[in-house]
Order: structure tokens, then C-alpha cells, then sequence
């Protein structure tokens, strides 16, 4: 049902020494729509994002993805299940070509990791010109400048990012996790991640996504989760979140 969260997180506990830096932590995102996740630095929101991916392992609480648990599942196993996630240091294969890294979430991987087949040769060999046409329709929705068939490292930045979002979109993912898409970027390169994610909410798509760009928050969120010092201060709609003095103060000192 529509009106069942897509994804549940239920009192989630993280510390990292005597640091106690998740603190019963429980939200929800509903399908199709855009959730942030805001906060000053070191509200916990980053390691957030990581204990649902699995990529650390929460000390309490539980996970559940369309109501079954995730706690503790290996990433590669979420992934699968349909969880695609973009970090702030945007993860691409930088010696691989654009089309390349594009050609890596198409393929049949097997084994353990959805990257195993990076490490084998032939590889590139067995792609079919199928793939090759999909994954370059893939760069040009996510508006990646061509060429296509140069090494990702030559990428400016933008570019980098809107790689990684093509890599999301051909992974056909049905819920993304966003750490800072608009970071370091152009006010174009904003206004086209933004045009990116309205695309792939009305595919009822569901994103999450952690900004400190307060304008793109209000633009594409419809509700906001405000952390502080490791705990839910406030939650709601996003103009009602961000709209509050006290949150003003917290989030931006005004």
C-alpha cells in the first residue's frame, strides 16, 4: 500500500567509543516522495545513512525495508534488494570510461559483489550493443557531457555527480539515499540535480537525501527529519521544519 513507509528505522543506536553519536533514532519514508534529512555537522546524519546501507553495523535498534529487517545485512545484500546510495565523496570507477562505469550497473554480475566482474577481463567483451545504447541513454537523461567514452577522471565534478546518478538510474533502484547531492556544484548543476530527482519521484522513485543547501532542501522535500547531537529534534513538513526560529538558529545560526 502507497501509504506504508517503503523503509522504517526504529530507535537506532551508534556509538563509537564512549561517543554516542545515533541516540534512538526512528523515522520513516513513505514511497515517492523525498524525505531530508538535515542538521549542523555532527548531528549524526552521515552515519545514519551508513547504518541503514550496512555499511556500519547500528549497536540498537532495527532497520526494516518494506517491512522486512535489514539490521546487520551485508550492503551488497541491500543494495540488491532495491537501496541504491550516492555519498558526499562521489564513488566512481575514475579509470573506467563514463559509459563504462554506466555498463557496470547493467551487467549480470554474479557472486558476492555487484562490482566483482571489475576485476575480470573479459568483461567488456561479453557486453551486449544492447547494453552499450542503454547505458548511453542513462548518461544523457542524467545530462552527463559527452564524450562518453573518456576516462571518468577527466569528469569535471558536476559531471562526476550526474555519473553517479546515472549509475543509480540504470541500477533501476526504487529507493536512493542521497548524501549531499548538491555539494561543491554550480547553481546549473543544482538546478539539474533537482530536475533529476522530481524526474525520478514521479517514477515513484523514493529518495532520502542529506543537504545543507537549505533553498534545494525546500524545493525538492516534502517532509524534513532535523537532527541534533544524535537525536530527532523535529520533524514534519519541510517549509514547517525550516521555517522555525529555533530551527533557523540550529541549522544556520540566524
Amino acid at each position: 500500500m502507497m501509504n506504508e513507509p517503503i523503509l522504517t528505522i526504529e530507535n537506532l543506536d551508534k556509538r563509537f567509543g564512549d561517543v554516542a553519536v545515533l541516540r534512538g533514532v526512528s523515522a520513516s519514508l513513505l514511497p515517492g516522495t523525498v524525505t531530508a534529512f538535515v542538521g549542523p555537522n555532527g548531528a549524526g546524519k552521515t552515519t545514519l545513512f551508513h547504518a541503514i546501507t550496512g555499511d556500519l553495523v547500528p549497536d540498537g535498534g532495527a532497520v526494516m525495508l518494506r517491512g522486512n529487517p535489514i539490521t546487520r545485512m551485508a550492503p551488497w545484500k541491500i543494495a540488491r534488494k532495491g537501496l541504491g546510495k550516492m555519498f558526499q565523496d562521489v564513488r566512481i570507477f575514475e579509470n573506467l570510461t563514463a559509459i563504462e562505469n554506466v555498463l557496470l550497473a547493467l551487467h549480470d554480475h554474479p557472486g558476492q559483489s555487484a562490482w566483482a566482474s571489475l576485476a575480470e577481463a573479459p568483461f567488456r567483451r561479453r557486453l551486449e550493443p544492447g547494453l552499450v545504447r542503454e547505458a548511453k541513454s542513462w548518461l544523457e537523461k542524467a545530462g552527463v557531457e559527452p564524450p562518453y567514452d573518456r576516462p571518468a577522471e577527466l569528469l569535471s565534478f558536476g559531471n562526476k555527480k550526474l555519473l553517479a546518478l546515472a549509475r543509480l538510474m540504470a541500477g533501476k533502484f526504487d529507493l536512493l539515499l542521497l548524501d549531499e547531492p548538491t555539494a561543491g556544484l554550480s547553481p546549473i548543476m543544482v538546478n539539474r540535480i533537482t530536475e533529476l530527482i522530481r524526474q525520478l519521484t514521479d517514477q515513484g522513485i523514493t529518495i532520502a537525501l542529506i543537504e545543507h543547501n537549505f533553498s534545494f532542501v525546500a524545493d525538492v522535500a516534502e517532509r524534513a527529519y532535523l537532527l541534533q547531537e544524535g537525536q530527532i529534534h523535529d520533524y514534519g513538513p519541510t517549509a514547517e521544519v525550516l521555517a522555525k526560529e529555533e530551527n533557523r538558529e540550529m541549522l544556520i545560526g540566524l
